[in-house]
């Protein structure tokens, strides 16, 4: 499987002269199957974020990213030999939408990488602002393509370790050449200063600024991308339907989501790529019980629906590695101070049942995001092996006792950074990394073999 990847730094753009419109937040390529990919983009007043950094009392916050209506398409360009070529029609970004388009590609080849080009115009016949991306295909169910993707989990805008380009993961994350990755959850915080997001408008702004950031931009339009989400970018902490957070609502929390990421028809998904690995994407805030409701049967993070689907699609999955890639922890241990997830008592009887399908299930295994240290645990009841990734950076990292090593973990460091998963036919290869890129950790899963 051939992938593109395009320098980091040089040559973000190909067209430099200014315009009535820019891209200022890139391109975000998601959801890609072995025949899809949805490519996502914003048209923006300027080509750029406007970096002034005043006082955060003054009426103007730094980084600031207007959004401008605009016409905007998407192309795609197939690699020699192949000359296929498609396009997206015209549309016109509005303020409904924040200025945000999505688009849809289907019927693709599997394993084949396209050159993108995003444009975006003032106005028909106009000239056109352009800036370029790539994406490849997943390989086909039934061959086996060795492998790299990554997950992270917890970005906060005022906790990013480059203050100028954003996240030290996402360069470091390049040099793994990832063919995809998984963004776990907490992708901003609405909930956290500066400034607080307690009305949608707000809301925008940190997701506005939070990708025009140089290194987010430069991976996403490369590197295809699963985003799922978690509380802190959903409301508040801890949330589940129906709440509030000032005059933010459940709904708009909702409809904000879906402008900003590429989406699929389901808020859980799963992707398979190739023979040997098919991952999971489970909702955990959509269809949950409140966290205040008494534990039993009845009380659910996962709802109905997506129980039977994830049983089903388990079952009927023939995938050599089976990850659930979760928002929060299944297996832990967390502390006993939280009560929203599966490895807390407050969710205890769906905690179980869940570790026992998981277990139960050959080659799978469980990636979580959410805590903000990093972890090997393995459930001492089920066997169910659980890889935290942690946050970000390091300066996110905490609410652990780094020498609180407990009989569960297998590996504990309280610190950022970011794990990479290596698929090949006979075994799975699980990093790892600090913030830099380099390896603190690694766990080798040999295939299982027939009949086990």
């Amino acid at each position: 499987m051939k992938q593109i990847l395009l320098p980091l730094v040089a040559s973000l753009f190909w067209g430099q002269s200014l315009h009535a419109q820019g891209l200022a937040n890139g391109v975000k390529i998601g959801e890609v199957t072995h025949e899809s990919a949805v490519l996502w983009t914003r048209t923006t007043a300027a080509t750029e974020a406007s970096n002034r950094t005043p006082a955060w009392e003054a009426s103007d916050p730094h980084w600031t990213v207007p959004g401008v209506a605009a016409q905007v398409r998407f192309q795609l360009f197939g690699e020699p030999p192949s000359e296929l070529t498609l396009a997206s029609p015209w549309v016109t970004t509005s303020a409904d939408d924040d200025f945000c388009h999505q688009h849809r590609f289907e019927g693709l080849p599997p394993a084949t990488s396209f050159r993108v080009m995003v444009e975006a115009r003032e106005k028909p016949g106009a000239e056109a602002y352009s800036m370029d991306a790539a994406v490849t295909t997943a390989p086909a169910a039934e061959v086996s393509t060795p492998l790299t993707f990554t997950v992270s989990t917890c970005q906060d805008f005022p906790r990013r370790d480059d203050q100028a380009n954003g996240h030290r993961i996402y360069s470091s994350m390049l040099k793994v050449r990832p063919a995809f990755f998984v963004q776990t959850g907490d992708t901003l915080y609405y909930d956290r200063p500066r400034p607080f997001a307690k009305d949608i408008a707000t809301a925008r702004y940190k997701w506005n600024r939070m990708y025009a950031l140089p290194y987010l931009r430069a991976f996403h339009r490369q590197v295809p991308s699963y985003w799922m989400h978690d509380d802190h970018d959903m409301l508040k902490d801890d949330c589940y339907p129906g709440q509030t957070s000032g005059d933010l609502t459940w709904a708009q929390g909702i409809k904000i989501w879906k402008e900003q990421i590429p989406q699929s028809d389901k808020p859980y998904r799963t992707f398979r790529w190739g023979k040997d690995l098919q991952i999971w994407l489970p909702e955990v805030r959509y269809f949950r019980s409140p966290n205040t409701m008494k534990d039993g049967p009845e009380k659910t993070i996962l709802g109905g629906e997506q129980w039977a689907w994830l049983e089903q699609t388990l079952k009927d999955s023939d995938a050599t590695f089976k990850l659930y890639i979760s928002p929060t922890p299944v297996v832990g241990p967390d502390r006993k101070t939280k009560n929203d997830n599966h490895s807390n008592a407050t969710y205890a009887h769906e905690g179980r049942r869940l570790r026992e399908l998981l277990s139960s299930t050959r080659g799978a295994f469980v990636i979580n995001g959410d805590r903000h240290w990093q972890y090997h645990s393995i459930d001492a009841t089920t066997g169910l092996n659980e890889f935290g990734c942690g946050p970000a950076s390091d300066a996110h990292a905490g609410g652990w006792k780094p020498g609180n090593r407990l009989p569960e973990h297998q590996f504990l460091r309280v610190a950022g950074g970011f794990m990479s998963v290596q698929i090949s036919a006979t075994k799975m290869t699980l990093q790892t990394h600090d913030v830099s890129g380099q390896v603190v950790y690694e766990h080798l899963i040999e295939a299982a073999a027939d009949g086990e």
